[in-house]
């Protein structure tokens, strides 16, 4: 007989309602965030939890909290101890049994029920009278907003169901046209929508404010704005996190992606927005600078010529370099490295590179998953590869880092140039029209730096360093470059 094992209920990193706390030998008591829990045991986590427990351990005094109910306390033995890199931090993930007694998972789960319907039922109560404290201007703007987008909505649909009547040959002209005339009627009404809302936004001075008009904003229009492929994806995060391979490759196709007219016309709006232009001007900028970089160093030095990307995504300015060499032969090995923490984004990339470097060996590419926060802390896998570059690039993670993360990669990146090379930092700048649709819709959120802020994440490398900042043609994305004395 094949001995069951017991159920085991993980919590999400953000449930900050499950804990436990205990004393450690020296008396001190601890808080830590459970990650998951059964009948017998559960595990959590502890910043360096491996400095103070050993497996074979004991913890006389657990408590497990629910809600800020205890639930559970009795002894428990370590059995699992796994260390686990967090930026600059070194986090231990502790699995634990229990000694003496079981823990009663079905009142936590009744207690999680019984929370969930009063938490939604109160947030429900508070929408129903949120508009008492919002701009009136705001909330002028939304409702003719959706007015707006509803009447749209209902003729595109009646216009769609009146084409596909038609004949083979006629449907996919008149689907054309139709689409055709959306776009350019909804996107210039949008955009005055989208400009009054930000500078309404803009008079916001605490960040109360800004959330109960997000929340109003989208409770009125999610069920149009997320319509959007691109804006849908960003808002749903399937990968944990914005701005991912997919959302990237959306915005470089910029078409009518969708499964109605309405759907398609809005994806495009949002992919013809001036941060979506950003990015693909962004694309052109980094094929230029790889570009220079082997013209630059074609005839020069010894070994392999290499190019790094780090967080390379799906890496189309190395997939138009490569186009752009059918045919021909270097007079230099090239050698370029495209790191990235998803597994997806590797492969995406690998689909469309992999065949043109087929009958290469002037132009090898090494995609490889690694995690970014190794590099941060500097405890990269592939150590050695990963000097002597002649050219670094992030193009968009930088988006995403706190200043801290952001400088300490920088300084890292730097070490890895060869004398005379060149890093490229890309972020989004102050200027961004397309910032209050962003957060506001699709909860799509940047770190926003000016140039003098991109220049202050260089404040750590030498003072011999040159440092200047570049900008593609919308004057959104901004570019640090900085290049190692040579």
């Amino acid at each position: 007989m094949k001995l069951k094992r017991d159920l085991r209920y993980v919590v999400e990193p953000s449930d900050t309602t499950k804990v436990v706390r205990f004393h450690d030998f020296q008396g001190k008591e601890h808080t830590c965030q459970i990650r998951d829990y059964s009948r017998t045991g559960l595990s959590f986590v502890m910043e360096e939890g491996s400095l103070i427990f050993k497996i074979g351990d004991i913890i006389k005094d657990l408590r497990f909290y629910s809600q800020d109910r205890e639930i559970f306390k009795g002894q428990a033995h370590i059995i699992h101890i796994q260390e686990e890199e967090e930026y600059d931090k070194l986090i231990s993930r502790v699995g634990c049994s229990f000694s003496d007694n079981f823990l009663d998972v079905y009142s936590i789960i009744r207690v999680d029920k019984v929370t969930r319907l009063q938490n939604e039922f109160m947030d429900f109560v508070q929408s129903m009278a949120i508009e008492e404290g919002l701009d009136p201007e705001f909330v002028n703007l939304t409702s003719r907003l959706h007015y707006v987008f509803a009447g749209f909505q209902e003729k595109l649909t009646k216009e769609e169901e009146s084409i596909n009547k038609e004949s083979e040959e006629l449907i996919p002209i008149l689907r054309e046209t139709l689409r055709d005339l959306a776009y350019d009627a909804l996107r210039d009404e949008l955009s005055r929508y989208y400009d009054h809302l930000s500078k309404v936004t803009s008079r916001f001075a605490d960040s109360k404010l800004h959330y109960i008009h997000k929340e109003f904003f989208q409770k009125r229009l999610s069920q149009f704005l997320l319509k959007s492929k691109l804006f849908n994806r960003a808002f749903e995060k399937p990968l944990g996190y914005a701005g991912d391979y997919e959302m990237m490759n959306i915005i470089y196709r910029n078409g009518f992606e969708g499964d109605d007219v309405f759907s398609q016309v809005m994806n495009k709006i949002d992919c013809e927005g001036s941060g979506a232009r950003a990015v693909r001007n962004r694309r052109s900028y980094l094929y230029d600078k790889i570009m220079k970089t082997m013209e630059e160093g074609m005839y020069t030095g010894e070994g392999a010529l290499k190019v790094m990307s780090v967080a390379c995504g799906p890496a189309m300015e190395v997939y138009d370099v490569l186009v752009s060499l059918k045919g021909k032969r270097l007079s230099r090995e090239v050698e370029f490295i495209g790191i990235d923490q998803d597994r997806n984004a590797i492969n995406d990339a690998s689909s469309r590179i992999d065949p043109l470097c087929k009958g290469r060996s002037d132009f090898k590419v090494k995609l490889l998953e690694d995690n970014i926060k190794r590099l941060i802390v500097g405890k990269e896998v592939n150590n050695e590869m990963y000097k002597g570059i002649n050219l670094i690039y992030s193009a968009g993670l930088f988006d995403y880092l706190s200043e801290r993360a952001s400088m300490r990669l920088v300084n890292r990146l730097y070490n890895f140039l060869a004398p005379g090379g060149v890093l490229i930092i890309g972020n989004f700048g102050s200027y961004n029209p397309q910032r209050f649709i962003m957060e506001y819709g699709a909860e799509w959120y940047l770190f926003h730096r000016s140039e003098e802020d991109l220049k202050a994440l260089a404040s750590g490398v030498p003072e011999d360093a040159s440092i200047e900042v570049e900008r593609e043609p919308e004057g959104i994305n901004l570019f640090l470059n900085i290049r190692k004395p040579g």
